[in-house]
């Protein structure tokens, strides 16, 4: 396995997961619940109400103040954080240096260390047509390197792209409410069915990462590009305007639709360029989504 860039561990030093609603499992962890019994952290006392267990009841303060008086306790709660990565062909594309699927195993490694960090359960969920590798979520170090190891060892040519399937296969696995991530250039079918569907229990990050290329950022000149989905090969002419001009809106749309498409399902969307700083456009992103939680 390619050792994890300084870059990545910078950024987990510095990313602060955060699940905007009330996240509920069975263990303890960093997502607090109101919970009237033995919690993890003591809230405050309130007058007792009928119905309330009295074993929680704080008899120095009834007696001091002559009314019946509990205590409440917040339980910390796990999250079970899931990273869905695309393992498409397209994966494999990168106009300079980098590929996607360098960008997919920086945010894996990312998210899955930050999980860990936070004292939460990180899984994985491979697709291209149809699920592949599943790893439940689990809180060990161990998980995250297995996981990034798998991904590195998959067979990315000639793979075509469904998220559904894997929503489904999720949806169906899933017993907690967990957060979700989709890492991905989106170059899918639609899958706006599916996404509400599975946003009814669970939260949902889409990232959509893409090439400055796809976006008719290029240098000038005719390129032969493969399609590594499909094997087949076509020419960009970067000499014309228009051509870039294409690719640019072709790009946009997809961006609003895929933004569209998580608002309508109570999704996130953040978009990440494989030639920009994008593990610190995450780290910003979640910063500004804590602070939004309130």
């Amino acid at each position: 396995m390619k050792p994890i860039r300084p870059a990545v561990l910078q950024a987990v030093a510095e990313l602060d997961l955060h699940a905007r609603r009330n996240i509920t499992s069975l263990l303890a962890g960093n997502y607090r619940t109101p919970h009237r019994g033995s919690g993890m952290q003591f809230k405050e006392f309130r007058h007792y109400e009928p119905g309330d267990d009295i074993r929680h009841m704080s008899w120095a303060v009834t007696a001091r103040t002559g009314r019946a008086t509990i205590k409440l306790y917040e339980e910390e709660r796990e999250l079970d954080i899931l990273v869905l990565v695309d393992t498409s062909g397209s994966s494999l594309f990168g106009s300079k240096k980098a590929r996607k699927i360098e960008m997919y195993q920086d945010l894996l490694a990312l998210i899955g260390l930050a999980s860990i960090k936070s004292g939460d359960n990180p899984g994985l969920l491979l697709f291209n047509s149809k699920p592949g590798t599943y790893f439940p979520p689990r809180r060990t170090r161990e998980q995250v390197m297995v996981s990034l190891v798998e991904l590195e060892r998959q067979k990315l040519q000639g793979n075509k792209s469904d998220l559904r399937p894997a929503l489904q296969f999720a949806h169906a696995v899933l017993k907690n409410r967990a957060l979700i991530f989709i890492v991905s250039d989106f170059l899918l079918p639609s899958f706006k069915e599916e996404l509400s569907l599975i946003t009814r229990k669970h939260e949902v990050v889409l990232l959509h990462c893409y090439d400055d290329f796809e976006e008719g950022k290029m240098d000038e000149g005719v390129y032969e590009v493969c399609d590594p989905e499909t094997g087949d090969f076509f020419l960009i002419d970067g000499n014309s305007a228009q051509t870039r001009l294409t690719l640019l809106e072709h790009q946009k749309d997809l961006r609003g639709q895929l933004r569209a498409q998580a608002r309508a399902c109570g999704s996130d969307f953040l978009s990440l360029n494989l030639q920009e700083d994008y593990l610190r456009n995450v780290v910003r992103y979640f910063n500004l989504r804590g602070l939004s939680k309130g």
